[in-house]
């Protein structure tokens, strides 16, 4: 049939081939077989040209399935109208009287009601299911959805979800609308979200463009716009995505898939001989980070971590074809508080290494002084209302969740144990062992028993006495090893840990704390308690194993207060770690730069100024005061950690090349962050001490302002926070310059000192610079300062127009600027950042 449907049309379910196809014959609107659906029908869009199964993209009613008495029709009113023979109506656009003249199955696969002058009065576009496609806009009030059909009436969505101050986009797990009245918060859990959008006007809306992208756009224009996922082959930017309604070149579907992963699709005419869709992208990786795929069991991965088996909690069973865990009421740990709760009714069972997704709803209280693993699954036991408990380690304190429902399943955590409470099944099993005496078969006369009796008690005292020994030997060594690594340690000698050893001390590198340039960084724990942060170098250092340990030793030897301890090293076949003090409040961006998860961390400015006196003591010392010159290469604040007292400490010195005194410059790839970069590493000039002291200004002046040097989020005349400082310190106005969260709570005094070292720091000729000696004298007031000038990679900036370069910058960073989110812990060690530079 033609795209152009007239008032009056009708589709018959019964007529198998007759469908309301697009122009070109890409899209087909109408009647098509569900799964497994015995017969039963639903109406549907797919691709009409593609060979085998129909591919839908948009149903109505796939909840509501229908007979081949169906009809489908465009009344004269306009209204859209499926029924189901004689039953009452399946479902309506709801758009009678609304001035709908026609219909179209377009090319970019949207159905549309329109009046006489095309404008559409009705879209299936604005009514998604479980399918987004190139151009089709899902706006905050539009949510992409997988099925409710029975049994699992629990169902996934996709969707922007309201944070405090900001939108982002998100998975989420459904429990079932009418499960136990529960409010929003309670029935939906967030497993996956895309980057944070905030600080906008005009619409935000998820769409995916013709050449393969997905991502965010937002503002008057739809003018900005963040990804989600990049194809390489796209150039044109998401912006324009929201604004056609074409054909497509290539098909591409976004889809929502049962499993709950949000995947992207491209059919492919010639993959190995055949045609097929092949994935491009996913959201998540692994099945086990998706909430509810093995309902409210546990999920489990076989070693390509691709694949995922469910096991059932302690009181429920599998049932049904889909292999559901359904509860057996006899079973679980469900009291009436009414009818006054017997604890001995109930028992504990134990699941070791797993952990549990629940929503705050779920949560009844959460003890963080549990001590001992068995004391959280007593505390669920003796209160009535708890159905489970979880333990575990956040940082170096435990936790002991207490929760009234399981409803979003498990998944395997070595840090973690469940206890799932139960109902005691009142069976007492007996020992079976006594006799009445009267058989003869298999009983003992006298004589044997006075044999038997002896040798029996023998035997027991002599392997009570070898477990004793080997209890004493065992308990021996491990007394003496950590009376080794306390000495080794206090004496400040790195330690040589083997790897296995440290794979027992990490839990398996089970918790990470960050991924920075040099690798990934691990939380531990030593014999005698001791929290350590085990880096795994990513690459294997060009040195041997004696040129490496030469190299650590060398590292270790530099004790410094504001400098990270080097505790030990593993230097075993191909593994290099080395293993660090753990810093309790993790990096110092955490506290200087705001964001979501950390606008309640806002640092004072003595403890700023501290922070920055004491950072650079730790590089003049090795700078200035080590036998062997350091050059660091990534001074920036993800680098710069923080103790219990916030005294900052260095990370990952040395692990750039060592510098002899001799050597004026070190020859070694461009290292660093952009951003933080001094101008001599990509200008081809010797690189020496001086570079990291262009770093540390770069540094100084964002613990000043509290916020990225450069930060597309602001406007043109704010975005390039050195220009900024710079004309409000030789204004007159320093205040103007500092955190704007600090309400101007500043020491004026040493604002201004630090603002002059900070351009001093950052000028472009080296010998301009000062040593990090100078930079502590003239930060703590003991060297007079003179005003700097003007730095080069300011003044360039302001000459060529900040307004010019921040839209030149803004279509670059929107062009090229892709995100991918992963929900890992945060934090707490070493991670890198990278920024756009000016230069």
């Amino acid at each position: 049939m033609a795209s152009q449907i007239g008032l009056g049309s009708r589709l018959l379910a019964r007529e198998e081939n007759k469908a309301w196809v697009s122009d070109n014959g890409t899209f087909a609107f109408g009647f098509t077989p569900i799964e497994d659906g015995d017969d039963r029908l639903q109406l549907a869009i797919w691709f009409a040209e593609l060979p085998g199964d129909r591919t839908v993209v948009w149903s109505p009613n796939r909840n509501s399935s229908v007979t081949k008495n169906a009809i489908l029709e465009l009344d004269s009113t306009g209204n859209l109208v499926l029924s189901d023979g004689e039953a009452a109506v399946i479902w309506a656009s709801n758009t009678s009287r609304a001035g709908v003249q026609a219909a179209a199955m377009s090319e970019s696969g949207n159905f549309i009601l329109h009046d006489d002058t095309k404008r559409p009065i009705w879209q299936s576009f604005s009514h998604p299911s479980d399918t987004l496609l190139p151009n089709q806009p899902l706006s905050v009030s539009l949510e992409l959805t997988t099925s409710q059909s029975p049994p699992r009436a629990s169902y996934y969505a996709l969707k922007m979800l309201q944070q405090p101050t900001s939108l982002s986009l998100a998975l989420t797990y459904n429990l079932p609308e009418t499960y136990d009245s529960s409010p929003d918060s309670y029935a939906n859990y967030s497993y996956w979200q895309g980057p944070d959008i905030s600080n906008v006007t005009g619409d935000v809306v998820a769409v995916l463009d013709e050449k393969g992208s997905f991502g965010i756009v937002y503002g008057e224009s739809s003018d900005g716009a963040v990804y989600v996922y990049k194809n390489d082959d796209d150039y044109g930017g998401l912006s324009a995505a929201t604004n056609r309604s074409t054909g497509l070149s290539v098909l591409r579907r976004l889809t929502l898939e049962t499993n709950g992963n949000l995947r992207l699709y491209r059919w492919d005419d010639d993959v190995n001989g055949s045609r097929q869709w092949v994935p491009e992208w996913a959201a998540v990786s692994k099945p086990c980070d998706i909430a509810g795929i093995c309902g409210n069991g546990i999920c489990n991965l076989d070693r390509s971590q691709t694949n995922a088996s469910c096991t059932c909690l302690p009181g429920t069973s599998k049932a049904g074809k889909d292999s559901q865990c359904s509860e057996n009421s006899s079973l679980i740990g469900k009291c009436d508080p009414r009818q006054g709760y017997q604890e001995s009714q109930f028992r504990i069972s134990t699941v070791p290494q797993t952990n549990y997704y629940y929503s705050d709803f779920s949560v009844i209280a959460n003890y963080s002084d549990v001590r001992n693993v068995s004391k959280c699954g007593d505390a669920c036991l003796s209160d009535c209302e708890c159905i489970a408990s979880v333990y575990g380690f956040d940082d170096e304190k435990p936790y002991c969740w207490v929760l009234r429902s399981l409803d979003y399943g498990g998944y395997e955590d070595t840090g973690s144990t469940l206890f799932v409470k139960v109902r005691s099944n009142g069976l007492e099993t007996g020992d079976g062992g006594e006799g009445s005496g009267d058989s003869s078969d298999g009983t003992l006369n006298g004589k044997e028993k006075v044999l038997v009796i002896p040798i029996v008690l023998s035997m027991t005292v002599l392997i009570a006495l070898l477990c004793l020994l080997l209890y004493y030997n065992v308990h021996r060594k491990r007394t003496l090893k950590r009376a080794m690594e306390s000495s080794l340690i206090l004496s400040g000698t790195p330690i040589n840990f083997s790897y296995r050893d440290l794979q027992i001390r990490t839990w398996n590198f089970s918790q990470v704390l960050g991924t920075g340039g040099f690798g990934s960084v691990y939380k531990g724990s030593l014999a005698d308690g001791t929290l350590i942060a085990v880096k795994k170098l990513d690459k294997v250092l060009p040195q041997g194993e004696k040129e490496f340990i030469t190299e650590v030793n060398t590292i270790g030897s530099m004790h410094h207060m504001n400098l990270v301890r080097l505790c030990g090293y593993c230097s075993e076949g191909q593994h290099r770690l080395l293993v660090y003090e753990f810093m309790k409040n993790g990096s110092l961006d955490k506290w200087i730069f705001p964001s979501f998860h950390s606008r309640d961390r806002l640092l004072d400015w003595p403890t700023r100024f501290n922070i920055a006196v004491a950072t650079a003591q730790g590089i003049a010392y090795f700078h200035e005061q080590c036998r062997d010159r350091i050059i660091h290469c990534d001074i920036k604040p993800e680098n710069i950690l923080l103790d219990e007292k916030f005294s900052p400490k260095v990370s990952d010195f040395g692990l750039a090349k060592l510098m002899g005194r001799e050597h004026s410059h070190v020859v070694t790839m461009v290292r660093g962050t952009r951003g933080y970069l001094a101008p001599e590493w990509v200008s081809n000039r010797p690189i020496t001490v001086k570079a990291d002291v262009y770093s540390y200004g770069m540094l100084l002046l964002e613990i000043v302002g509290g916020r990225r040097n450069l930060d597309m989020s602001f406007d043109a005349d704010d975005f390039f926070y050195p220009g900024l400082a710079f004309k409000e310190m030789t204004n007159g106005m320093p205040l103007k310059a500092a955190d704007r969260r600090l309400e101007g709570a500043v020491d004026e005094e040493e604002l201004i000192r630090a603002l002059k070292v900070a351009f001093w720091c950052i000028q472009d000729e080296v010998i301009m610079r000062p040593a990090m000696g100078d930079v502590v004298r003239m930060l703590e007031g003991s060297m007079d300062i003179n005003m700097p000038p003007m730095p080069q990679t300011v003044l360039e900036l302001i000459e060529e127009g900040l307004d010019h370069v921040y839209k030149a910058m803004k279509r670059e960073f929107n062009h090229f600027s892709s995100f991918t989110n992963t929900s890992h812990p945060s934090s707490r060690a070493t991670c890198s950042y990278s920024t756009m530079s000016p230069r």
